[in-house]
This record gives structure tokens, C-alpha cells and sequence, in this order.
């Protein structure tokens, strides 16, 4: 009798502590949760504490956990989704351009002319920066020179990069601080002539010229920029960055901006090719905050095809004289490589023609040598020569791109490439075949911030904006749940994050994002429909429709 006493009596403890309910600081239910996790791709309830996902599943949950009931947020069977990742983008660079003339989408070189005389009326700075303008959009197709650029601004310094960065066009005085003449030759980059003349055309190495001259802005417009900028992002569902190139002296000030709580949006930066750079890694290895992710370098092999700067195998079908521009020699990239080897770090190469991207997957296979898991990558990866593909797979290098240059550069691609070439251009099934996966991201402010344009252009192949809905090379399109994985979990692997990032699941950062369609489902005529309708960050709202 005492030992059933005994057993009733511990059973009574059991069950109370059983239904004894755990703290959360939110509790997030009636939801359709696409966890992109295979052991539950679905849930229906998310509770999450100390910014982190302490339990996913179904409404069995709601009787587990209490927290204040501000906290407990009804999802209204909207879909969720892990936060957005760009895996290739320039997040301090496009602030910067908040603080500049912008001039994306003017259809002439007129409009150009026009934008920047409205931006200077009200612009006090000793430079004129503007950023934006494409000839190929224009109805005249070619670089324009800087002689009404002169007439307008003769004693002001004035550059206007194109949208890629990698060509500008600068006035007389501008040129003149640079000390840039006819006779100007630099490595990787050219001094664009006309008729024997100045145009203030330069590509690629010879922008740096000018750039070196340019006044900064000042700290506290650049900290205001960076926090409209992280507005920007979080209003588009992204809530994790990959910064593709960053002087580590810059990824110190944005490290102090994260300590002052001045910025909260989760960064993956790509440090530039320095010797403080170098230093930093061999001194502190992976470096990782709640903020910032550390542990990748970033080179840069070519220019770009809108500027004629990519470096082809064979010379671009619209200018026979001209194969693009290698930015440093064969002997600078293997030495960075076998520095950066010595080290924890990936190597993320920017290449975008063919011959940059043999060049620099062969350099890789020098020091990978095999199947790893460096995770070594090459950014864009834009055109390759079919011949080339395996050499990804051979050794586990990933490819990592931005699908809306496809759909941007296809009304004159074939122009550029010729036909024969574009087998390999913007290749994402078959680049997606060689590992298994592919991260992607938007290259903003090169392209627009805004990921379902990204979504959009992988899966079908034709710019969201273009009401014909002209599709380019539809046979490399990636399926939906692909092109979501690349912008969660595949992205998170690229850059060493799958341990934090990219899933709703126990343990995960608490980073998601709320739309008001299922985007796996939805067709092309209503993708405009969808909307952001809320996005959290470390389990923090940080925008609401």
C-alpha cells in the first residue's frame, strides 16, 4: 500500500512539472510556415527567445509556452518564410548612393545632364558623384563624351559612374585633379578616346584614378545614409547581407555603428585584397558577432559586359579590336590565393567572362586541388565556356549569381557574345548541377534591391518590369523552390552561415519574413501582387506593411 502511494505521489510531481509553461519572448501561431528545413518543411507555430527559434510545430505548442500577450502574434495564415538573403551585394556602397545623384533608368544622355543640374542645386559638396546611367538603354548606344558635362560644370569635379561601376565618365576638371592626359595608360583599365580627344570615358582600373581625388562624405551623413539603407532592405524582406568588397578599415567603422546600435541588419563582408586586410585574418581567423560575419576575401578578375570590360576568350562580337580587360595579372591572383589559403578565409573572385573565369578556376584548383569544403567562390560566374563547367564540380567551387543580370542584359546580350556564346552565359541549372546548389543575390545597386526581382528573373527567365515578358535563355531557369532555396538555405551555406541562418528551425536566428501570397505557387501575371507585409530580424519586427 505505501509503495502505490509512493508511485501516486511521483506521478502527481510529473504531471505538474509536465504542464508547467516555458518562457518566450514571442509567440508567433496560426501561420503557414515554410521552414525550407526537410525534416518539417511546414508549420503552423514559432516561438522564439533571446533571439533565437526555441521551438517550431503545430498549435500543441501554444499550451508549452507563455510570454506577454503583446508578444503572442496571430499570423492570420499568411506565409512565412526564412529571412531573404542577398548573397552578393554592396550594402555600404548603395548607401552611399542615397547621398549622390541618382540616375538609374534616364534614357539619355540628356536626361543624364538633366537629373544632375536639378541634384546640384541643392547639393553643396566639392564633388558631383552621380551613379546609375546605362548606354544600352539609351537610344543612341554608345559612351557619350564630357564636352556639355564641361560647358555645365567647368570648375566643379564631376563623375558619373555607370551602373556597374566599372566604367565613369568625368568632366575636364575632374580629369585634371587626376592628372589623367591622352597619354594616360594604366593596367586593367583605359582612358576612353574620341576623335583623339578626352572623352572622360574610363574603364575599370582607370576609374580609380579619379576616385582616389573624390572628397568623402561626411560621417554623419554616411551613418544616416546606412541606416535609410537598412530601412531599404529590411521593407524588402532581406535580412541578411553579403557585402561583396570592403576595405577592413570600413568593416571597423561598421562593427562600431552595430556597437552604438545604429544598424542592426546581419552582414557577410567580403574584405578587398589589403595588406591590413590580410593582416586581420592571419591575426583573428573567422571573425563572427551577432552583427558580422568575417571570413571571405574578395578579388576582382574583369570588368563588366555593359562597359566591354568582361575579359573574353574571343573578341566581343561588337567591337573586333576588343577582348575586355584582365584587372591584374595571373601571377597577382595566385599569390592572393596561396596568401588567403594560409588562412581560414574563402576566396570570392569576381569574374564575369569566360577567359577571367578559366583563368581563375584553374588558379583555384592549384591550391583546392580536389573536392573540399572551402566553399571558395566565384562571384557572377556570367559567362562560361561549356567546356569549363565541371571544373566547379571538380573542385567544389561555388558559383554564386545574380539572376536578374540576365534579364537586364538580354535585349543585347547576343550583341556583345554573338549567338554561339550564350550556351554559357547566365547557365544557372547547369552552374546549380555542379554542387548542388547556388546562392543567389542581387548585385544592388548595380540591380535593384528588391529579391522577388531576383526570384523572378531565376525562375522565369524575363524582367519583371518588361510587359512582354520576353524570356532569355528559358532552358537555365531554376525551379521555384530552388530559386527560394537559393535565397535562404543555399545562401547560407555560401557563406559559412547554415548554423544560423536560412531555416525556421530550433537554434536558428530568429529572421523571417511574412508575405501575403505562397511565392512556391504563385504565376507570372500576379507576382506583382505579392507584398512584404512584415519582416523580423533577431526575433524583432523591423518593418510592417
Amino acid at each position: 500500500m505505501k509503495m502505490k502511494l509512493l508511485v501516486y505521489f511521483f506521478s502527481l510531481i510529473l504531471l505538474s512539472c509536465s504542464s508547467v509553461q516555458q518562457e518566450a519572448d514571442y509567440i508567433f501561431f496560426n501561420g503557414n510556415l515554410i521552414t525550407m528545413n526537410d525534416s518539417m518543411p511546414q508549420a503552423e507555430v514559432m516561438v522564439v527567445k533571446d533571439q533565437k527559434i526555441i521551438d517550431i510545430g503545430d498549435e500543441s505548442l501554444l499550451k508549452k509556452y507563455i510570454c506577454k500577450q503583446e508578444n503572442i502574434i496571430d499570423l492570420k495564415q499568411q506565409f512565412v518564410y526564412p529571412g531573404f538573403i542577398d548573397a552578393h551585394c554592396h550594402f555600404y556602397g548603395y548607401a552611399k548612393t542615397l547621398l549622390n545623384c541618382d540616375l538609374v533608368g534616364t534614357k539619355s544622355w540628356d536626361e543624364v545632364l538633366e537629373r544632375l543640374k536639378v541634384f546640384s542645386e541643392n547639393n553643396e559638396s566639392e564633388w558631383l558623384i552621380g551613379r546609375g546611367w546605362d548606354q544600352n538603354d539609351w537610344p543612341i548606344k554608345e559612351f557619350p563624351d564630357n564636352a556639355l558635362l564641361n560647358t555645365l560644370f567647368p570648375n566643379q569635379p564631376v563623375m558619373l559612374q555607370r551602373i556597374d561601376g566599372h566604367a565613369a565618365i568625368c568632366n575636364a576638371k575632374a580629369l585634371e585633379l587626376a592628372g589623367i592626359k591622352k597619354q594616360t595608360k594604366i593596367a586593367g583599365g583605359e582612358v576612353i578616346l574620341i576623335n583623339n580627344q578626352l572623352s572622360g570615358v574610363l574603364l575599370d582600373n582607370a576609374v580609380d584614378l579619379v576616385k582616389q581625388f573624390v572628397t568623402p562624405h561626411h560621417p554623419n551623413d554616411l551613418i544616416k545614409s546606412l541606416k535609410q539603407a537598412e530601412i531599404n532592405c529590411y521593407e524588402k524582406g532581406l535580412t541578411s547581407l553579403a557585402d561583396a568588397g570592403l576595405d577592413i578599415e570600413t568593416v571597423m567603422f561598421l562593427d562600431s555603428l552595430y556597437q552604438n546600435q545604429d544598424l542592426s541588419i546581419f552582414q557577410y563582408i567580403m574584405l578587398n585584397p589589403t595588406e591590413k586586410g590580410l593582416a586581420f585574418a592571419q591575426q583573428n581567423g573567422e571573425f563572427e558577432t551577432q552583427n558580422l560575419k568575417i571570413c571571405s576575401f574578395k578579388l576582382y578578375a574583369d570588368g563588366a559586359l555593359g562597359s566591354r570590360g568582361a575579359k573574353l576568350k574571343e573578341n566581343y562580337c561588337d567591337n573586333k579590336q576588343s577582348s575586355g580587360l584582365l584587372l591584374n595579372s595571373r601571377e597577382y591572383f595566385e599569390q592572393w590565393c596561396k596568401d588567403i589559403s594560409q588562412t581560414s578565409y574563402q576566396v570570392n573572385t569576381h569574374c564575369i567572362g569566360d577567359s577571367a573565369n578559366r583563368l581563375l578556376l584553374d588558379i583555384y584548383g592549384l591550391f583546392l586541388k580536389g573536392k573540399n569544403d572551402q566553399r571558395w567562390r566565384i562571384e557572377h560566374a556570367q559567362v562560361i565556356d561549356p567546356i569549363d563547367f565541371d571544373l566547379f564540380a571538380k573542385f567544389s567551387i561555388i558559383p554564386s549569381v545574380q539572376p536578374t543580370h540576365a534579364t537586364s542584359d538580354g535585349p543585347w546580350i547576343e550583341h556583345r557574345l554573338c549567338k554561339h556564346r550564350l550556351k554559357g552565359a547566365y547557365a544557372y541549372q547547369t552552374l546549380k548541377k555542379q554542387n548542388g546548389y547556388l546562392p543567389l543575390g542581387t548585385d544592388f545597386p548595380v540591380e535593384d534591391i528588391n529579391p522577388l526581382n531576383t526570384f523572378y528573373s531565376a525562375v522565369f527567365r524575363a524582367d519583371i518590369h518588361d510587359k512582354g515578358q520576353k524570356q532569355y535563355l528559358p532552358n537555365e531557369s531554376l525551379s521555384a523552390l530552388d530559386a527560394l532555396r537559393g535565397m535562404t538555405t543555399w545562401a547560407a551555406k555560401a557563406c559559412r552561415l547554415e548554423h544560423r541562418k536560412g531555416q525556421l528551425k530550433i537554434g536558428m536566428d530568429a529572421d523571417f519574413v511574412v508575405l501575403s501570397h505562397h511565392i512556391l505557387d504563385i504565376q507570372p501575371k500576379d507576382f506583382k501582387q505579392i507584398k512584404i507585409l512584415k519582416t523580423f530580424a533577431n526575433g524583432e519586427m523591423r518593418y510592417q506593411n
